[in-house]
């Protein structure tokens, strides 16, 4: 059996960060982690860049059922601190839009910085490693590993959520918060497409690939951003943001042209009605909106009569159509093609200040098995560096 201070399961983003902390505070730390290859969700992210924070990150961008937890862990470590340390390994980068920072070269940069900052403080990292029985005694927990036994006074879970599972995501993080008698949240696939409901198939499944910026709500929650239409229901930026909000059963609301009210499109077609049905109105909406998406919301002439013809009563609810298109979605397009997890391991049970279990001294959580999921646009790795470097103060 090999002791240490500390083992951390998981050497992805929030995992990489705690080791280092830990190691520089004079311990001896321990990364397992089960892929061939250490962070590769970093990898993969954004779009091979990685989009490794966002200027404008506040605890108001995360979801989680406790929201008074966030602030004190964010505090303790902000974007200004990662942009720091990414400036000084002269790392390039750029800002993408609304303070979204992306590596100039490649994600493999973020991934070199961690793993080196680590190594420099004397961290070991074990990859290939399937974690099994873990035991826990009044000092120690037992790992077992696919390959040895290790021991350490205290074990930090940084095992990830369940999204990506062709990248290795497993529920280790859950079965140790069962074991040891913890709160869970029930996650749920987020950042992720919302599925037409089969009524909705054939009004669309010949559009998929149309791009264009729309207005989305969900409940209290709204956004005008980037939507993308697929063969299986509504994707791009803002739909995945949605899917942060959305719970099964609720309704998605899309304004085609949130640039409008009802009330001045609904005067404006009126104007294009005596004009013809060639006015001013329906061809800007044609050209701002793909012709064939157009003709699917508002100019079907067999569903709504001669254009000339239209009611006042109709014009207005076709109006009402084009800035508010309902739909109950039949759910989400699932882990694999979902960014983060939405839910995990309650805060509550969570220690603030330290990341520690409340109920099981030497036990922390962080990152993405946490009930915390921060919106599109580098807040997730954001909450992986703070909650991972809080950890690493304590542990």
């Amino acid at each position: 059996m090999k002791p240490y201070d500390v083992i951390i399961l998981g050497g992805g983003a929030a995992g990489l960060m705690c080791a280092r902390e830990a190691a520089a505070r004079g311990r001896k730390v321990l990364v397992l982690e089960q892929n061939p290859k250490p962070a590769p969700k970093i990898l993969v992210s954004g779009g091979g860049r990685c989009n490794f924070t966002n200027l404008h990150a506040t605890p108001a961008n995360y979801v989680t059922t406790n929201p008074s937890f966030v602030p004190a862990v964010f505090s303790r470590f902000t974007p200004k601190d990662f942009i720091a340390l990414v400036q000084s390994r002269s790392i390039p980068y750029h800002e993408k839009k609304d303070g979204q920072l992306f590596c100039d070269k490649s994600a493999k940069d973020i991934i070199e910085l961690l793993v080196t900052r680590a190594g420099e403080k004397g961290v070991q990292i074990l990859l290939g490693q399937k974690v099994g029985e873990i035991t826990h005694s009044e000092d120690s927990f037992i790992i077992r590993s696919s390959e040895e036994i290790f021991s350490a006074q205290r074990l930090v879970v940084a095992t990830g959520g369940l999204s990506w599972p062709q990248l290795g995501a497993s529920d280790l993080g859950f079965k140790i918060a069962n074991q040891f008698g913890l709160k869970i949240i029930k996650p749920s696939p987020a950042l992720v497409g919302l599925a037409f409901p089969e009524r909705e198939m054939d009004r669309f499944k010949d559009l998929a690939g149309i791009h264009l910026r729309v207005g989305v709500s969900c409940g209290d929650w709204n956004l005008v951003e980037d939507l993308m239409i697929t063969h299986k229901g509504l994707s791009g930026p803002v739909m995945l943001n949605a899917s942060l909000y959305w719970n099964p059963g609720q309704e998605i609301t899309v304004n085609w042209v949130p640039e409008f009210t009802v009330e001045s499109t609904y005067d404006q077609l009126k104007k294009d009605r005596a004009a013809g049905g060639r006015g001013k109105f329906r061809v800007w909406f044609s050209e701002r909106i793909p012709r064939r998406l157009a003709e699917r919301i508002a100019w079907n002439a067999e569903a709504r009569g001669a254009w000339s013809a239209l009611s006042d009563e109709r014009l207005l609810a076709l109006a009402r159509d084009i800035h508010a298109y309902r739909f109950i979605p039949a759910g989400t397009f699932g882990y694999r093609m979902a960014e983060v997890m939405k839910g995990g391991v309650d805060t509550r049970e969570i220690s603030r200040e330290t990341m520690e279990a409340k109920k099981v001294p030497g036990l922390f959580f962080i990152g993405e098995v946490l009930d915390v999921t921060g919106q599109l646009g580098g807040f997730n790795f954001q909450w992986a560096w703070a909650s991972g470097f809080v950890a690493g103060q304590a542990v």
